[in-house]
């Protein structure tokens, strides 16, 4: 099959006739189809070396797998074990802007969301997770306003911060006491929890003063979230997903004269260490993401110790994700600072696999040069 991959999105100020497309496109018509194949994978190049390099996920082809016995703790679930799929996070699981289509996009797509998104052929761990459990409750099936406090079981608040977790927990306990309550056994079913927190408070990193930015902080509540989970929702296995370097957002923005202009005092209350400070400010940004990430590490193997009916994973597939280099394409073509849709697919793949890949061969980024699915046996665990 031949066919096109976003050759017609201008990275920058450009348009189809500046950019020169209104010439390749007349001269495409008058290719043979040998031809054809050398301008395609010309403009392909085009796209990489200005805008990024794109992650193209295939279509999900795993071949289903029969019912599995039931899990005897948390380190032996299979897919086919998970009975609701729920989230905890902050805008970036909410699905804020990622369409980047204004000015329909100030919502929050959770319906294409990377955790629990349902909308048919998103590419989401929901979607591909029905493979094995065509029961799966939980997934989100439609956008929301911003700081909607949770859908579904998608509880992420745009905004939030990792002391403002609980309030979360408490959402979920609700609504899997209330409106799952017929189609979830919420003391025997297990459940799946994607746990993806840390960005807002990245933001405050370069300010002393304030606690929020300061890596003992978010250990000692993301310890806090993690007990609450564990006492109060049975039979739960966590990702916990690592946080990427957000200075890679600026230097991925640099490239675009529309996000120069929005950063220029129009979105600079986003991220304040991002967006209005300096490098330095970036550096701390930096420094304190990777303190965040081995807090993430030795709280996952605090909590993993307390009972078999609770498992706590860190998933690191965004660790080492270099957003500068990978594009401007993975920024929300709105605000250019939340993730993209084709950054949701990424952190998809990345994460799907991992969940199958264990501690220590864990892909740390989604590389585009190497995009394959991993198709979990009747034997495989999440891990």
């Amino acid at each position: 099959d031949f066919y096109g991959i976003n050759i017609y999105r201008w990275c920058g100020n450009s348009n189809y006739q500046i950019s020169g497309y209104d010439v390749v496109t007349q001269t495409g018509k008058e290719m043979s189809l040998e031809g054809s194949r050398v301008l395609f994978l010309l403009l392909l190049i085009i796209q990489i070396v200005f805008c990024g390099v794109p992650i193209v996920v295939p279509q999900f082809s795993c071949p289903p797998l029969p019912t599995p016995p039931a899990a005897k703790d948390g380190k032996h679930v299979r897919p086919g074990n998970i009975k609701a799929i729920m989230a905890m996070g902050d805008s970036i699981t909410a699905g804020f802007a990622m369409l980047g289509i204004p000015p329909t996009d100030f919502l929050e797509w959770r319906d294409w969301g990377y955790s629990t998104g349902g909308r048919e052929g998103a590419t989401t761990l929901a979607n591909w997770l029905l493979n094995y459990s065509p029961n799966l409750q939980g997934l989100s099936y439609e956008p929301t306003l911003p700081l909607t406090p949770g859908k579904y079981l998608d509880a992420a608040i745009s905004m939030a911060r990792v002391e403002q977790l609980p309030d979360q927990v408490g959402y979920l306990i609700e609504q899997l006491q209330t409106t799952y309550s017929g189609t979830v056994d919420f003391d025997n079913d297990w459940k799946l929890l994607t746990l993806f927190i840390g960005a807002n408070n990245l933001c405050d990193a370069c300010r002393p003063w304030d606690e929020r930015g300061r890596p003992e902080f978010f250990e000692e509540h993301l310890r806090i979230v993690l007990k609450l989970v564990d006492q109060h929702i049975p039979k739960v296995f966590v990702n916990l997903v690592t946080i990427f370097n957000i200075s890679g957002v600026w230097d991925a923005g640099q490239t675009s004269d529309y996000c120069e202009l929005l950063w220029d005092g129009l979105t600079n209350g986003e991220c304040g260490c991002l967006l209005t400070g300096n490098a330095t400010d970036r550096l701390a940004m930096d420094i304190n993401s990777v303190l965040f990430n081995e807090a993430s590490e030795r709280v996952a193997k605090e909590m993993s110790a307390i009972s078999d009916d609770f498992n706590v994973v860190v998933q690191p597939g965004l660790s080492d994700i270099n957003i500068g280099k990978m594009g401007e394409i993975y920024l929300s073509g709105l605000d250019c600072f939340h993730p993209s849709l084709l950054a949701n697919e990424a952190f998809t793949y990345v994460l799907w696999n991992n969940m199958f890949t264990p501690p220590g061969h864990k892909a740390t980024w989604p590389d585009p040069y190497n995009v394959t699915i991993k198709c979990p046996t009747a034997d495989d665990y999440l891990q």
